[in-house]
């Protein structure tokens, strides 16, 4: 059972310690760009509409910017799979809007710039 389970995580991320650690570094970003503190995004309880709308900011951006599958995504996160799908549609819904876009592009351009060796293998 346990090396089903190893085998399980293996095959949603070559490296879970790095990939929480991307996570953490979007996580920050995303604090920082909405005053929501890094706690309450990465809360696992309920909170409130600003947090949960930067926990989406946060996961939308780990997927797009680094192209992982919303399985990688919600294993990083420790979120299921069709809450990350839910959060990475009401981003995109969201994106309507110029100025909440502009934002996001923000956001993206500023991970697409983390050195490469702080996020190596997260692409």
């Amino acid at each position: 059972m346990l090396v089903q389970a190893l085998e399980d995580i293996w095959a949603i991320t070559p490296d879970p310690r790095r990939d929480r650690l991307a996570v953490a570094f979007v996580t920050h970003l995303v604090a920082m760009a909405t005053d929501v503190s890094p706690g309450d995004i990465s809360a696992h309880k309920r909170s409130t509409l600003a947090a949960a709308r930067a926990r989406q900011i946060a996961i939308y951006l780990t997927h797009v910017t680094f192209h992982w599958p919303l399985n990688r995504v919600a294993f990083a996160f420790g979120r299921d799979r069709t809450t990350c799908a839910h959060a990475c549609h009401r981003i995109e819904d969201m994106r309507e809007d110029a100025a909440f876009d502009a934002k996001l592009v923000t956001l993206e351009a500023c991970l697409q710039q983390a050195p490469r060796h702080s996020l190596e293998g997260v692409r």
